[in-house]
């Protein structure tokens, strides 16, 4: 009898916890977008979240026009700098590969994170993007 009892609220804590495994496997990227000034978008995606200091991240970008085409012509790279504090260059490149940008990213120190994505198309003036990375965490 005193096991019937507690069974419905063992099945309540097993049930959330499922759930709080399935939402966190599910939501462990950063992703930003911004416009861009001749229409289209920019976005930038890393896979993790949160972002972890000296751990090798991969990283995406997907450029889109104003039309709603990817961007396949464009050579990017990113400038990954901490407002608050000079650091030594951290510029990892984007290339391109099944409709995407990819690259690897570390961030060397925890803080307060910007990336600063520079775009290059042929025929096109030099495009630079900031995205407010936010927190970067001590691994």
């Amino acid at each position: 009898m005193r096991n019937d009892m507690f069974r419905p609220i063992l099945a309540t804590i097993f049930v959330c916890f499922l759930l709080t495994l399935s939402v966190s496997a599910f939501a462990s990227e950063t992703r930003l977008e911004k416009i861009m000034p001749e229409g289209g978008t920019a976005v930038l995606t890393f896979a993790a979240d949160p972002l972890l200091t000296m751990t090798e991240t991969p990283f995406t970008v997907e450029l889109t026009g104003g039309t709603g085409k990817f961007l396949a012509d464009a050579a990017i790279s990113l400038r990954l700098v901490m407002p608050a504090m000079a650091m030594p260059l951290n510029n990892p490149k984007a290339l391109w590969q099944n409709d995407t940008y990819h690259g690897q990213a570390i961030f060397t120190m925890a803080g307060e994170w910007n990336a600063i994505m520079l775009i290059k198309r042929p025929g096109y003036d030099l495009v630079d993007l900031t995205f407010e990375l936010g927190e970067v965490l001590m691994k």
